[in-house]
């Protein structure tokens, strides 16, 4: 009994580690020139940071205070749009309806946060976001299998599981006539499925200039110490049953 009890428990502890192999997920903008718009007063970019987070980033090239009405400006993921004059999102000032940027200053004025979490969850699930480094392995849904190390998705601006966007309307006082419209946008172009060297467990990337083209990653499957935790406490659990069934009285066998 317990030299089965001990082959089970190899073959548990072998699943359990085949099932580690925890990856990295890259996800690489395409960057084409449309994340960035520059004329003679403003320059407007889509700016992506090492920790998975895209800014709106404006920059007033003018000598005059420039102001960005939130009112009818928006962003969008996916094709949907959000106002920047969303009560979600705080105000930068007293006048709640304007962002004001100094002569030749810069401003963030938005920020997608956890791109992971704004892929299409109907194209790829990435995990529960709270555990990524300590979960199930995600997986493409066009196939429905785990993430594996040399896996490669190549997407357009129509098949893109994660498309960025903003419209803003600037004007140099309040009420003024406003400035042509500002647009611009990005998307996911291609994710690849390789080591989590490159990642850590929080999704910020480990070296930067290793991608030549902006990049947010997160990591996916359990590490190798959770798995050897879970595989140590099944292990201790299985030898108590054994030990207990080793120590317990022999049942008297029946006379008849």
């Amino acid at each position: 009994m317990f030299k089965r009890t001990l082959i089970s428990m190899l073959v548990l502890f072998g699943v359990l580690s085949a099932s580690a192999s925890q990856v990295g997920v890259y996800c690489t903008m395409g960057s084409e020139g449309s994340q960035m718009y520059r004329n003679q007063d403003i320059r407007l970019q889509i700016v992506l940071t090492i920790d998975g987070t895209a800014l709106l980033e404006v920059e007033n090239l003018t000598d005059q205070v420039m102001y960005i009405d939130r009112r009818r400006s928006f962003v969008w993921v996916n094709g949907a749009s959000t106002s920047l004059n969303d009560p979600r999102i705080p105000p930068f000032e007293a006048e709640e309806h304007w962002v004001s940027i100094a002569p030749h200053g810069v401003n963030t004025i938005y920020a997608w946060e956890q791109l992971p979490l704004l892929l299409n969850p109907q194209m790829i699930y990435v995990g529960e976001p709270k555990s990524w480094g300590n979960t199930s392995k995600g997986r493409f849904l066009d196939t429905n299998k785990k993430f594996h190390k040399g896996d490669k998705r190549r997407y357009t601006r129509r098949t893109t599981p994660l498309a960025l966007a903003a419209d803003i309307e600037y004007r140099f006082t309040y009420d003024g006539d406003a400035e042509p419209r500002v647009k611009v946008s990005d998307y996911v172009e291609s994710i690849k499925v390789d080591s989590n060297m490159w990642v850590d467990k929080h999704g910020k990337l480990v070296n930067p200039r290793l991608f030549p083209h902006p990049c947010f990653a997160f990591r996916s499957g359990k590490s190798g110490g959770a798995v050897l935790g879970e595989a140590l406490g099944l292990t201790a659990a299985a030898g108590l049953v054994v030990l207990g069934a080793a120590l317990a009285p022999d049942e008297p066998t029946p006379a008849w």
